[in-house]
């Protein structure tokens, strides 16, 4: 890869030379006070050829015709092209920008407006900041950069999913992702990582991750339903629109860009363990159920002399209450001596250094007639977790060809070939279950020597009975057994996943008579997908079957087109009329097919259907959907500072019953650009308000609403049967009317700026899967039963505090506060439950006039005067009577800083981002201090942390006591805690009870009674999930045109790039913020063991030929 990226570099350095056959050289000052301006960007028009100006203003730069035009721009001037004509110097006068108010940006459907028309808040992101810190996908490139949007990547690399919440949660049981849309095109993203550990172990991605982020020219978010009405019942959670680049430009030239970014990951934000303690419980626990002396330890022979002489702490142990590291020689479990000290790095060294290579080329092509781009990116990933690898194969081609004066036809084509091995598994099994639990003890190279046997057979457990290697049992019974399963099928099972992804679309506009123009395009948007899993064999043939060898085909297609007639004109002098009609209709399909052996293997490791003990099991499956949709807009403009425009599709969906398929969504809205009516101060640059209204809709799921029976087969004869939900051939789509009123503003020739945005939306007919009495013959009924609202404002700020010759410094901030409520469910009831939590000893609930989310659980019983009351064991006594409320898990605050920072040729820029509000119930914080794993369980272990002393009498009763030893001599201990809280007669509590007790009891799963576990206490599991994080930082240096010229570049720049550096404040212990997956809103306020967050550092170059 490195030959063929230099070879690339020397041949494209060669040709930008070979072109170079005019040379301009001269000034550029400001028209203000007539001093020179450094950094202005000079380019060669309808080229990639370009330089800038140095400290002094000069510049020099060689084109490729002396007939060519240069394009001058710089922040807050106005942007001048000057044709060549054959002059060898050219100086230039820039003056001060009105802030570039004419812009057109894309809107729905990819109609072009001008900004200053638009009544509703949208978001753009430029290419820059999107590719300045190597994201391997776009989505994760959005931290902190819009208002009102908050953005989650699933732990776990460049293949997991990336979510995107666009003003707060529109839908209670339904899909929460916006609409993507590519170039014009809706294309293929889902939801992701909804099913839990035992649904799919496997961090999945979604379909956003698969756009290269490279051959981005802008992302613009569409937030509220009026911009977005035009996609009707796609649009209820915004639409991202990504427009790709092209080769567009007005002279003809050739131009390359070639990008690379390489960047290590390393595991970040680790837990804080705590190291002076080992394997162990309770001091009963160890002596009565594992025969440990009290200190904790177990004594073997291995000498055979009948003495047992060395210590070993308990290996079976997940709590880690045993014996204080002291340094001694014991026996451990992989049967070699060692020094009984911790090891404080065990975690991270289950890990390892991930890598990521991004490596980018690009071709552009301009013509008077034709243009093209046309890109190749090569991305190569390792991820820290074991096992895995991935990469990627992306091109694009993005041209335009003008059939004489009124034809135009754009062609825009993305390829996309990857492979993924062993994508990331979620760690559940090894942080939020005691089987996985691995102890402060262990060294993690035990694991990986253990996990199989040298004959490349899975690990044998201590007492296994038959194996082919008897000498390499494990020594003793450990408690991590599933820590070395996942080892197993990370290291040595296969799980490939083969995708191949095209998107694609053919527009053609013809311009008909003054003003009126037709387009029409068809697009698609094809996945082929094949995985392939291989279990090794376990065991010898001799003593098991096992094995296991499966395939799957998949097919995911989606077919668009679209036909537009567009109208733009002036009525009067002082009247404009924008007209737009037509039709769009998308049909998607997906087709699955696959086969599995069953049994195990017939024959070892041999992974292929035939070798199948017993009949291979098969399956198959379709679903299809069909939408369509008549659409138009009208648009009324008076002397371009008043604008009004309404919108309105007319929507079928197959989602819905055929009798009620049929819904319409229209929209209004306006914009006053009052700096322009009204006289106002020279500081005023732009002043706008804006209004709008909109409806658009949320449709059920394929099929939901579908009322057939199931149909199977029994030794070849065809059967029917109910399933357990029933539809609903009434159901309708969820609807959000959302009205939103905004400011903006720009003054002091746009060094200063800001936008406001009020919105409230309602989301009616909220759909459900109601429970119903099972008398009915089914268990759960698709139901219109609910409504949501959100209000919220959105900020955004910038500015530029210092301009001077040498140095700009441009900073910007935004933030959103958006309030959940549910208005309404179905009459009668009290509340809708959307998660239980270990079997009922924590719920999420929604309530009608409360924000969605509350989370319940079970809390110390209080008495009158609000005292908690303690246990005759004593701990706190749980009331189990009723549920209470501990927390909320909506977010309350989302918002970004950016700074960019220039010196001459250096750059210095950051983005910060953070999320205030929003609970989150953590079970592996919750699980692991019951286990005493972490740093805050060293409280009450002993006097040096607090612990009280006692003896034990002869009622095993718990006495507190301050002497040496007891009043008969009783030895005294120092782990005692005596609760604060009163006992059940109200007194003070008085009762001791020792620490690994107080732990083990109080944070342990469930909380039932009847279970014996009358203690625990899961509101503990419940944090605030606030955080600022230094999210990216990227320190550049442009090389003097001087220098790069002589090799025919002309501009390279090279960067040190750091992504999820540190937190500046976050309220979650141990653990990332961000560690949850799902893009369901319920999945990602549950942590239940995911993945480590990472921290990567690396560089970039980029340059231009």
């Amino acid at each position: 890869m490195r030959k063929i990226i230099l070879s690339w570099i020397v041949c494209f350095s060669m040709l930008g030379f070979t072109l170079a056959q005019h040379t301009v050289t001269g000034k550029v000052v400001s028209a203000e006070d007539g001093n020179p301006l450094p950094g202005v960007a000079i380019l060669e028009q309808g080229t990639t050829n370009g330089t800038i100006t140095n400290l002094d203003g000069d510049y020099t730069l060689k084109v490729s015709s002396p007939n060519a035009s240069l394009v001058f721009s710089f922040v807050g001037m106005e942007t001048q092209t000057i044709p060549i004509e054959g002059k060898t110097r050219i100086d230039v006068t820039l003056k001060p920008s009105a802030v570039g108010l004419e812009e057109v940006v894309v809107t729905a459907l990819g109609i072009k407006r001008q900004e200053r028309a638009l009544g509703y808040a949208m978001s753009s992101i430029t290419a820059k900041d999107i590719t300045k810190v190597g994201s391997t996908n776009v989505g994760s490139a959005l931290y902190g950069k819009a208002a009102g949007v908050r953005i989650s990547t699933a732990p776990g690399g460049a293949t997991s999913a990336v979510t995107i919440n666009i003003r707060g949660i529109n839908s209670i049981s339904f899909g929460s992702q916006p609409l993507i849309v590519v170039d014009g095109v809706p294309i293929r993203n889902g939801e992701s990582n909804n099913n839990g550990y035992w649904g799919d172990p496997r961090i999945r991605g979604n379909g956003l991750i698969d756009i290269n982020p490279e051959d981005i020219e802008s992302v613009s978010i569409l937030k509220g339903a009026s911009a977005s009405a035009l996609y009707g019942s796609e649009a209820g959670n915004g639409v991202v629109l990504i427009t790709t680049k092209s080769g567009r430009g007005g002279q003809k030239g050739l131009g390359v860009d070639f990008n690379m970014t390489y960047t290590q990951e390393k595991v970040a934000f680790t837990p804080k363990y705590q190291n002076e303690y080992g394997p162990g419980y309770d001091r009963v626990t160890n002596m009565v159920a594992f025969g440990a002396d009290e200190d904790g330890w177990l004594w073997e022979d291995l000498n055979g002399d009948g003495v047992k002489e060395t210590p070993r702490p308990i290996y079976r142990a997940y709590g880690q209450f045993g014996p204080k590291f002291d340094g001694r020689q014991v026996i451990g479990w992989d049967g070699k001596m060692h020094p009984y000290v911790a090891q404080p790095d065990n975690y991270k060294d289950f890990y390892r250094t991930g890598l990521s290579g991004i490596y980018n080329i690009a071709v552009t092509q301009n013509s008077d007639k034709s243009n093209f781009r046309l890109s190749y990116t090569r991305t190569d990933y390792k991820g820290i977790q074991i096992g895995g690898n991935h990469y990627k194969n992306s091109f694009n081609l993005n041209g335009q060809i003008k059939v004489g004066d009124r034809i135009t036809t754009d062609l825009v084509v993305n390829y996309i070939d990857q492979f993924t091995h062993n994508r990331p598994e979620q760690i559940n099994r090894l942080t939020c279950n005691y089987g996985g639990f691995f102890s402060r003890f262990d060294d993690m190279s035990w694991y990986f020597d253990k996990y199989k046997t040298s004959k490349g057979y899975k690990y044998d457990m201590y007492n296994a009975s038959q194996t082919p290697t008897p000498d390499e049992k494990l020594k003793y019974h450990i408690r991590a057994y599933d820590l070395m399963d996942f080892m197993w099928r990370q290291l040595e099972n296969s799980y490939n996943e083969y995708s191949d992804r095209l998107i694609g679309s053919l527009t053609t506009t013809v311009d008909l008579y003054k003003g009126i123009k037709f387009r029409g395009r068809v697009a698609t948007d094809y996945t082929s997908g094949y995985e392939q899993t291989k279990n090794r064999n376990e065991r010898p043939l001799a003593l098991a079957r096992s094995g296991y060898f499966s395939q799957n085909n998949s097919v995911y297609s989606i077919v668009y087109g679209d036909a537009l007639f567009l109208y733009d004109g002036k009525l009067t002098n002082d009247f404009t009329l924008t007209l737009n009609a037509g039709v769009t209709g998308r049909k998607e399909s997906y087709r699955y097919s696959g086969v599995g052996t069953n049994g195990g293997l017939s024959v070892e490791d041999w992974f292929h259907i035939n070798a199948s003990v017993n009949t291979p099991n098969g399956w198959t499956g379709y679903t299809d959907l069909i939408k369509y949709a008549y659409l138009g807009t009208v648009g009324l403009g008076f002397r371009n500072y008043l604008f009004i425009e309404a919108t309105g599709r007319q929507e079928a969906s197959s989602t819905l019953p055929p009798k009620s398929n049929s819904f319409f969504y229209p929209s209004i809205n306006g914009s006053f650009i009052y700096s322009d009516a009204l006289k106002l101060p020279s500081w005023v640059d732009y002043g706008k308000i804006r209004v709008s209204w909109g409806i658009v809709g949320n449709a059920p799921q394929q099929y939901a609403a579908n009322n057939a029976y199931n149909q199977g087969s029994l030794n070849g004869i065809v059967y029917n049967s109910l399933p357990s939900n029933y539809g609903n051939d009434q159901i309708k789509p969820e609807t959000k009317h959302e009205f939103e009123v905004g400011i903006e503003n720009k003054f002091f020739k746009n060094r200063l700026g800001f936008e406001i945005t009020y919105y409230n939306s309602t989301i009616k007919d909220q759909i459900l899967w109601l429970t119903i009495p099972s008398t009915v013959g089914f268990n759960q009924m698709l139901t219109n039963i609910g409504e949501l609202n959100n209000t919220g404002w959105e900020f955004g700020f910038y500015g530029s505090p210092v301009r001077t010759r040498d140095i700009e410094w441009q900073l910007r901030t935004n933030f959103g506060f958006n309030h959940n409520k549910v208005v309404k469910l179905m009459e009668g009831m009290d509340f809708l439950t959307h998660s239980n939590i270990d079997a009922g000893a924590a719920l999420i609930i929604s309530k009608p006039g409360e924000t969605m989310g509350d989370i319940m659980c079970y809390v110390p019983a209080r008495d009158a005067q609000g005292r908690m009351i303690v246990d005759d064991n004593g701990l706190y006594k749980i009331d189990f009577s009723e549920m209470k409320k501990v927390g909320n898990v909506i977010p309350k605050i989302v918002g970004g800083i950016g700074s960019t920072l220039t010196y001459k040729n250096f750059l210095l820029d950051f983005t910060i981002d953070y999320r205030f509000g929003g609970d989150i119930i953590s079970l592996t914080n919750y699980y692991a201090k019951g286990a005493g794993m972490w740093e805050e369980t060293l409280k009450y272990r002993d006097a040096e942390h607090g612990g009280l002393s006692y003896y034990v009498d002869a009622s095993d009763k718990l006495i507190r006591y301050d002497g040496a030893t007891g009043p008969n001599g009783e030895k005294v201990y120092h782990d005692g805690i005596i609760l604060p809280g009163v006992k059940a007669d109200g007194t003070p509590n008085d009762i001791v009870v020792d620490a690994p007790n107080y732990y083990l009891n109080t944070f342990t799963w469930g909380a039932n009674p009847a279970w014996g576990i009358p203690n625990s206490r899961y509101d503990q599991a419940v944090f605030e999930n606030s955080y600022v994080k230094f999210r990216e930082l990227s320190v550049g240096y442009t090389l003097p045109s001087s220098l790069t010229s002589k090799i025919g570049c002309n501009r390279l720049t090279i960067s040190l790039i750091g992504r999820n550096l540190f937190f500046l404040y976050k309220t979650i212990p141990h653990l990332d913020p961000e560690v949850t997956i799902g893009s369901y809103w319920v999945n990602s306020a549950i942590e239940s063991g995911t993945n480590a967050a990472t921290r990567s550092f690396g560089f970039s170059v980029r340059a231009n030929f």
